[in-house]
């Protein structure tokens, strides 16, 4: 198996690369360099970027190597993603553009491939290297297997401390109704759902809470949340969905990843059908 990270040349690739590199260290796998020919890239500038990743992982003992695809790029990438052993795709995505607009990143959130896919949203540009706190937002107990794994593993790389950060929406009609006892009930409802996961990390060594909120705007209580705390690292799960869908129902990630002012990681997991 082998983590690849998509290189264009740009400072946000290579941080998501970094990102590709401690990942690929935790779980002892290489790393593949990948560029897309693409005639807005410098290939001068994806080379040196692919040099800097390069001297990083060995200095962390990560094997790597070079690939460089031809042709159009979502058929490329898909060529490549059969004939190969890829546990995750790592890409890259600006802030300063509409997240879900059409791109290689866009296309990618919307193929069945058969891998892990993680969009990064870089905000600051030197949170790659020092990750103290990280943080996960689910809605009440809704946690799948994959998307702790992914979780904890960049968790243990970096030795970091995380949470579990649960939000349990509400109406107004019914956020008038909860009084303590309701309260209490429910968010120990939701810890004893949790409760393997917080088994699983104390015996992986890794620092986990789980903290809770209820409110009416899971979006807005996630970026006031961010706000008040000391998280250098956001991990927050996608769903693969058409563009149609997309273009019906809006899609709250656009705007916390506009919004948030910490790097982030949309995780994807693969399609195993």
């Amino acid at each position: 198996m082998k983590v690849v990270a998509a290189v264009n040349g740009l400072i946000t690739s290579e941080i998501a690369a970094f990102y590709a590199l401690r990942f690929a260290a935790q779980l002892g796998f290489p790393l593949t360099l990948l560029h897309v020919e693409n005639r807005l890239d410098s290939l001068n500038d994806v080379e040196r970027s692919m040099v800097i990743i390069e001297e990083a992982a060995s200095e962390n003992n990560v094997i790597t190597e070079r690939v460089f695809l031809t042709g159009y790029p979502i058929r490329a990438i898909r060529r490549f993603l059969s004939e190969n052993r890829v546990d995750t795709l790592f890409c890259s995505t600006s802030r300063h553009r509409t997240f879900f607009q059409n791109s290689l990143r866009q296309q990618l959130t919307y193929l069945p491939i058969p891998v892990d896919l993680a969009v990064v949203q870089v905000v600051r540009l030197d949170a790659a290297h020092a990750v103290r706190n990280v943080v996960l937002p689910i809605e009440e107990d809704r946690l799948s297997v994959k998307k702790f794994s992914f979780f904890a593993s960049f968790a243990k790389t970096y030795g970091a401390a995380t949470e579990v950060y649960s939000v349990t929406l509400v109406d107004s009609e019914k956020l008038a109704k909860l009084d303590i006892h309701l309260t209490r009930s429910l968010l120990t409802k939701i810890n004893d759902h949790l409760s393997h996961y917080v088994k699983l990390a104390h015996c992986m060594g890794i620092p986990l809470r789980i903290k809770h909120a209820v409110a009416r705007n899971k979006i807005d209580q996630v970026l006031h949340h961010l706000a008040h705390h000391d998280f250098q690292l956001m991990i927050i799960g996608g769903r693969r969905q058409s563009g149609l869908s997309t273009l019906l129902r809006g899609n709250p990630i656009e705007r916390l990843l506009h919004e948030t002012p910490i790097n982030t990681i949309t995780f994807y997991g693969r399609d195993n059908g």
